[in-house]
């Protein structure tokens, strides 16, 4: 199940969460720029509604959603939902195209933020298991559609997991396999039977090498 949906029983409107940010200083005396000044710029990006908007658009990338829809399947106010696209258009993760009186919005694969924003999703859905399986395996990679941003709600999550003990490996994975909002499919060898992939396989080890090490 893709974790954006809500159950049918929770139809209500959600308010949004954040609380109003506090004023950001000045620049420093000396008149340059705070390493941190940049972020100014993105702080509607970095509210929990704009990311659940991100997270739904860049897994269906190729569709293009009227704000209302999208406000009905994040169960978030019209007008907040409305505001939030417009502010995501500005710094180029997704793209308006109006027709007649409604606009419609659609995530925006040529920037490389959004892909990488992509990427960034899926390592936070990762990261328990990733910590889990930490000291259990030599190398765990993600790759495939998920480590280049090009992934759907319908793509897998790919992952190539060495350990010199398979059991334990699988037994954290089953356990956060329902934690997940799509499939994956790990693969998972021992030392040796990775280098019998790289050699007997050589493009498909390629393939998982061009990926994301996550551990090793």
């Amino acid at each position: 199940m893709n974790f954006i949906q809500q159950p049918d029983n929770h139809d209500q409107q959600l308010p949004d969460e954040e609380t109003q940010e506090p004023a950001v200083e000045g620049h420093t005396p000396s008149g340059n720029l705070h390493p941190r000044d940049f972020l100014d710029a993105y702080g509607s990006l970095l509210r929990k509604s704009s990311l659940i908007l991100l997270v739904l658009l860049g897994r269906d990338y190729t569709r293009k959603f009227h704000v209302r829809e999208l406000a009905r399947m994040v169960h978030r106010d019209v007008s907040l939902v409305s505001k939030n696209l417009k502010s995501l258009e500005v710094t180029g993760l997704v793209t308006r195209k109006d027709v007649g009186n409604l606009a419609f919005y659609q995530g925006n694969m040529e920037s490389a933020l959004f892909r990488q924003m992509k990427i960034w999703f899926t390592l936070l859905e990762l990261q328990a298991l990733i910590r889990d399986l930490q000291g259990m395996t030599t190398s765990v990679i993600l790759y495939g559609s998920c480590a280049r941003g090009e992934d759907t709600a319908e793509s897998d999550i790919d992952l190539y997991i060495e350990a010199a003990a398979k059991g334990p490996v699988r037994e954290t994975l089953y356990t956060h396999r329902s934690a997940l909002s799509r499939e994956f499919f790990p693969i998972v060898n021992t030392p040796d039977e990775t280098y019998r992939l790289k050699t007997g396989d050589a493009p498909f080890f390629d393939s998982i090498r061009q990926g994301i090490v996550l551990i090793g």
